[in-house]
């Protein structure tokens, strides 16, 4: 028998699919994934363990173990989280941008897009969307290590901006505004303090370095994993 309608009651279950399919929105498409996993170890994606070829989408969080790895490629953007370390990925027209929420993200920007890692203390991305590698660090509530291994990285808060030349590495510490009738915060001869600002220290880079050499490995090495 063919059914030509949908009954009042007792609804077919061909009649209540085609009415759920039917209140989609129009034009209505999965997401497309940003990246995908290339190297994965003690690290999770979305709270499950993370395999080599899943897929990353706007939204979903990186996090690795203690002594994990998680690395992920992005178009011609290398990912790179380090041990004990947390981020969000999020997709921009043009833009690909991690919320980096604990630990140490390491990255290799390409031209094509404009890459920022975003921290409590202040944004860092590559100088004029240029290729750069580097890696940012949090290293406490207001503190954050940014590390210029080729390329130019800029550090951006509420409209102030200084560019870390390539070879050089700083601790970011971020001043808030002093409460009203507080004490004026002592400033150094060195290094004048202004409230609410981004305070800069450049460090040597030292044993530094050699992570970064770590992390440019994992980055740059050949994948055995099938890519997009």
């Amino acid at each position: 028998m063919r059914l030509n309608f949908c009954p009042t009651f007792k609804l077919p279950l061909v009649c209540w699919l085609a009415f759920h399919l039917a209140s989609l929105p129009a034009g209505a498409a999965p997401a497309k994934p940003i990246g995908m996993v290339t190297v994965a170890d003690k690290a999770h994606l979305e709270g499950a363990n993370a395999v080599i070829g899943a897929d990353v989408y706007p939204g979903d969080t990186l996090q690795t173990d203690p002594g994990g790895t998680l690395r992920v490629k992005a178009g011609s953007t290398q990912l790179y989280l380090a041990t004990s370390s947390s981020a969000t990925f999020e997709e921009l027209p043009n833009q690909i941008r991690l919320k980096l929420t604990h630990g140490t993200l390491g990255f290799s920007s390409s031209e094509a897009k404009q890459f920022v890692v975003e921290t409590p203390v202040a944004t860092v991305r590559s100088a004029d969307g240029k290729r750069a590698f580097g890696e940012v660090t949090i290293v406490g509530a207001d503190k954050i290590l940014v590390a210029a291994y080729h390329g130019a990285l800029v550090v951006e808060r509420n409209g102030q901006e200084r560019i870390v030349k390539e070879g050089d590495a700083y601790n970011v510490s971020f001043l808030p505004d002093a409460a009203p009738g507080a004490d004026p915060v002592p400033t150094s001869p060195k290094q004048a303090l202004r409230s609410g600002s981004l305070v800069f220290d450049l460090i040597v880079l030292g044993g530094a370095a050699f992570a970064g050499y770590e992390i440019w490995h994992h980055l740059t090495e050949s994948d055995s994993a099938p890519q997009h």
